[in-house]
């Protein structure tokens, strides 16, 4: 009797084996480290395609390319919307081209992404002067006092004090006379 009991515990054993021996990978036998790294290897990937563009508007700007620097940044833009500072290059380099209007639609995004970034205020606050709202200008420049009196001596107080001159210079040059109507 023990033998018979014996053979079919080890028939039953038999039996099962199969079916752990071609278990897929991941479900019975723990994690798919193969998926998981290929998961890791597509986002580096895009990461890398993404920095690249990155540098080629960067490049374009410090060639003072605005053209260039702003296809490269839109296409930035478009492949990764939520890249924080893909909005604010590219409202630089429309500022670069005299594109005020398109400038501030993309520094107005570039605030809204980062509040507390003191560089999108300052040239937003440019092209508010530019498209003579003043009073919109005058309040950027109350944002990035604000800013200051907040970081007390925080790492941006450099750029926040740039800003805030760069702003200042542009508010105290007179108002470029209107072009009349034909």
């Amino acid at each position: 009797m023990r033998g018979l009991v014996l053979s079919a515990l080890v028939l039953a054993f038999a039996g099962a084996a199969p079916g752990i021996a071609y278990a897929q990978k991941g479900l019975s036998t723990g994690p798919n480290l193969d998926g998981i790294d290929n998961a890791n290897r597509i986002a580096e990937n895009t990461r890398r395609k993404l920095e690249i563009i990155r540098k080629e508007g960067i490049d374009a700007l410090q060639k003072q390319d605005f053209a260039g620097a702003e296809k490269a940044f839109t296409k930035l833009a478009a492949q990764n919307p939520t890249t924080s500072d893909a909005q604010y290059l590219l409202g630089f380099s429309k500022l670069g081209q005299q594109n005020w209007a398109g400038a501030r639609q993309d520094l107005e995004i570039a605030i809204a992404k980062e509040p507390d970034r003191p560089d999108p205020k300052g040239r937003l606050g440019v092209a508010y002067v530019k498209l003579n709202e003043f009073d919109l200008a005058k309040k950027q420049r109350d944002e990035l006092t604000a800013l200051s009196s907040r970081c007390n001596g925080c790492p941006d107080a450099p750029r926040i004090a740039e800003n805030l001159a760069l702003l200042d210079r542009a508010l105290a040059r007179p108002a470029p006379a209107a072009v009349p109507a034909n």
